[in-house]
């Protein structure tokens, strides 16, 4: 009985060996398509977050050599994603800065930008906001432009920075005070969670 069904199958045009090769090859091509499409978007949209994560790192790093290497106190400072216009700290030159970082000096009892170019200013787009920066108190600053000294000793305040990726991913940068190289972590960290 099972070869007649075999054999009716056959004549049905039911084949038991699975795809044709016309199948897979449209079933392929669909799938190229969608990869062109899909991927170009996906690898843009991770490759500007590294990017952005790349600079404030990298930011940080060359802030701990250039006070180390010119023996001055520098300091980064952080323009959050909510400014404060009630802060003094804030030179008027610089109260239009939001969301992102700088190297300042203190020359001439005057706050001046960094002299080196890499240090300079750098806007962060709304997707990548810097919302809020844990000082070693514990104390969090979630509005204005907090600093934090790189000492030419070679040693920085201990400080965590909150970061909103794409308005849902919580990410922390925390600056160790003896360490050149920040720690990039996932999720809102704070002093008292740190293992």
């Amino acid at each position: 009985m099972e070869p007649v069904l075999g054999v009716i199958r056959n004549k049905l045009g039911h084949d038991e060996r699975g795809f044709t090769l016309i199948e897979l090859i449209v079933v392929i091509a669909i799938i190229s398509m969608l990869f062109m499409i899909a991927v170009p978007r996906i690898s843009r949209i991770v490759s500007s977050q590294q990017q952005n994560f790349a600079i404030l790192t990298g930011m940080i790093a060359a802030t701990f050599d250039d006070a180390f290497l010119k023996n001055r106190t520098d300091f980064l400072k952080i323009y959050l994603s909510s400014p404060d216009p009630e802060d003094e700290a804030t030179p008027k030159d610089d109260s239009h800065r939001k969301n992102g970082v700088a190297v300042r000096n203190v020359v001439n009892n005057q706050w001046v930008d960094c002299d080196r170019k890499s240090l300079k200013f750098k806007e962060f787009p709304d997707s990548f906001l810097i919302e809020e920066v844990i000082i070693s108190t514990g104390e969090k600053i979630t509005n204005g432009s907090p600093h934090i000294p790189f000492y030419p000793q070679g040693y920085s305040d201990n400080c965590i920075i909150h970061i909103l990726v794409k308005g849902e991913q919580k990410w922390s940068i925390r600056i160790y005070k003896h360490i050149k190289e920040p720690k990039v972590l996932e999720g809102y960290v704070s002093f008292d969670l740190e293992q």
